[in-house]
């Protein structure tokens, strides 16, 4: 999985693929233009948010800071990103779980399966170690100015899923490169295809795959759920995403503006999840009325052996991609035994 199993997201709002400058970028160029990519397609609610961020950053600073705005994969997936930034191409970009995980392979605890029950505790454990990670972040040449919104991932398939036993023998696509979800599939049963998220309409019109996970904005703006028949109400993971912004970059900043920009891209964030968050609810609807079949959520009792591949995958990944004692830190916020 080259994106983070549950990453996709950053599919979380989407529309279609375009993109560069915004209208804000009209004019006299800023002093300080970050160069920013995003898979999210131009059109998206989660571009209009970064659209308005370099509007507020070029008010605010006196014309003296902005964006540049790569939206829709325009400067390649999140790997491409990296490498990118690394060699200043791109100073600053939004990452899921594949792209931050080759940062920081710890962080993508976040990113186990059946972890969170609720929006409340992602926020919990999101607030709790956003200065940990940030610390970790830094030792990497990477200044985390926000977490932001993938969102939760579900199943969609042609076939109905209803429990671990439904998944056999079908065709599931996996982010090429993402070991949390090849490790959550194999543990269910299942040997995924991996491949690109680019890839995915062609190998569901030609019959490679059959099965994906997406949140439902992403499903719906990447036509993916006109492809397939059913959507499980149960997520499968929720997928954490971040915006980070090269330290060599960001210390050529003045102090002033640094402050501002982590202080917008936050504040951004914040509002950008809780309106994410409202149209997920709206985008089942539409993918309901669209005549996919959402399977609800199962009796708690029929939800074990899903919670189940979570310890399981939890263990196999500790100490291959996370430390036990951050593992056990994060059931702790949940206040939750550790398994």
């Amino acid at each position: 999985m080259k994106k983070p199993i549950f990453y996709m997201v950053f599919l979380l709002g989407f529309g279609c693929f375009l993109g560069l400058n915004p209208p804000a970028s009209a004019g006299k160029k800023p002093q300080y233009l970050i160069k920013f990519a995003t898979v999210a397609p131009e059109g998206s609610t989660w571009v209009k948010q970064i659209r308005s961020v370099d509007q507020t950053l070029r008010k605010e600073s006196g014309g003296r800071l902005g964006l540049r705005i790569y939206a829709g994969g325009i400067a390649g997936d999140e790997l491409d990103v990296l490498k990118k930034i690394r060699i200043d191409q791109i100073q600053c970009a939004a990452f899921s779980g594949v792209g931050f995980g080759k940062i920081l392979p710890m962080v993508r605890v976040l990113d186990l399966p059946y972890l969170f029950k609720n929006d409340q505790e992602v926020d919990k454990v999101h607030q709790a170690l956003f200065s940990f990670f940030a610390e970790k972040f830094q030792k990497k040449g990477f200044k985390l100015l926000a977490w932001t919104e993938v969102g939760n991932a579900n199943i969609f398939s042609k076939k109905a899923v209803r429990n671990l036993d439904d998944l056999t023998g079908l065709k599931i696509w996996a982010w090429a490169g993402d070991p949390i979800a090849k490790e959550t599939f194999v543990t269910m049963g299942v040997n995924p295809i991996p491949l690109a998220i680019t890839d995915v309409n062609t190998a569901l019109n030609t019959g490679m795959i059959d099965t994906v996970y997406a949140p439902p904005l992403g499903a719906l703006a990447l036509q993916w759920h006109t492809k397939l028949s059913f959507m499980m109400a149960l997520p499968l993971v929720h997928s954490t995403g971040a915006i980070l912004i090269s330290t060599r970059y960001y210390s050529k900043l003045p102090p002033d503006l640094a402050t501002l920009l982590q202080k917008t891209m936050k504040s951004a964030m914040a509002d950008l999840t809780q309106t994410l968050r409202h149209q997920r609810e709206e985008a089942i609807q539409v993918i309901q009325d669209s005549g996919i079949t959402v399977i609800p959520v199962p009796s708690e009792e029929a939800r074990e052996p899903f919670y189940r591949t979570h310890t399981k995958v939890a263990r196999e990944l500790t100490h291959k991609i996370y430390p036990e004692e951050l593992l056990l830190r994060v059931y702790k916020i949940l206040n939750r035994p550790g398994s």
